[in-house]
């Protein structure tokens, strides 16, 4: 489940003490906001609207406030980048039309908000996130206060060209007090998001398998690069191994080794 999180300084208590030059850092709060679906899939054409429902609701002790806006997803040297709509040439998010176009909840309340997004002619972008900007202050802990905001993430898949470029696994051996991880580097270097998933198989270089762990799946943007580890949790005998590294996405699967030795 994707979810954008921001938690942003209204200010300190009364008469607390403030260092200048420093930065204020996000605080954890025991009240807390759900925004459902986390994320939407949508397969589209250049120039066609759609119309998603998205639904808060409001575990906090207080009556909360949001402001309804877009923002585009690039990706910039592998990583992803929120714009304001209207930044980046070929986006999405200028066209977003929400209905209702801000939302208010009493304690315990859920609401419904519905997103209608246009992909332009000529698109750019394949991400936006539908994004509920909270406008009310919420204690946290009794010591801040903070606003919190939750977004959707909406992925665009616009032709078939899907493609995952996989480099070669790593080790990072197990120890009293972590287990064995192998990474594996992904970029995804087609044009639409894709989503990869997969297993781990560990075997003894005669080939007979010790045992194998799921990949969780990892949603990629066209260009965004990814460390991808799994974490073998059970104890190793020392000896001689291959890691079988195996990622299934809809282009296909793909599967890398390394041998590596258990002291």
């Amino acid at each position: 489940m994707f979810l954008v999180t921001l938690l942003t300084f209204v200010g300190p208590p009364s008469g607390a003490a403030q260092g200048r030059g420093r930065q204020a850092q996000p605080v954890a709060t025991s009240a807390s906001l759900a925004l459902s679906p986390g994320v939407v899939l949508v397969k589209s054409q250049p120039g066609v609207s759609s119309t998603h429902p998205l639904t808060m609701t409001n575990l906090t002790q207080r009556r909360v406030l949001f402001a309804l806006r877009a923002l585009d997803v690039i990706v910039r040297e592998g990583k992803r980048v929120y714009v304001p709509a209207g930044e980046t040439e070929g986006g999405i998010a200028r066209s977003a039309i929400f209905d209702p176009a801000t939302l208010a909840l009493n304690p315990g309340e859920s609401g419904q908000v519905k997103v209608t997004l246009t992909v332009p002619k000529e698109p750019r972008v394949r991400a936006v996130v539908a994004l509920f900007e909270g406008r009310t202050a919420v204690s946290s802990q009794g010591t801040v206060m903070v606003t919190g905001s939750l977004g959707t993430l909406i992925t665009y898949n616009l032709s078939d060209r899907v493609a995952v470029r996989i480099g070669e696994p790593s080790i990072s051996p197990q120890t009293e007090s972590s287990s064995l991880t192998v990474s594996e580097p992904l970029e995804n270097s087609g044009s639409e998001p894709v989503v990869t998933h997969g297993t781990l198989a560990i075997l003894r270089v005669s080939g007979e398998l010790v045992g194998r762990v799921s990949i969780e799946p990892h949603r990629l943007l066209p260009g965004e690069k990814f460390d991808c580890p799994a974490a073998y949790t059970r104890s190793l005998a020392g000896g001689r191994y291959r890691a079988m590294m195996s990622l299934e996405h809809e282009g296909g699967v793909q599967t890398r080794t390394i041998e590596f030795t258990v002291p």
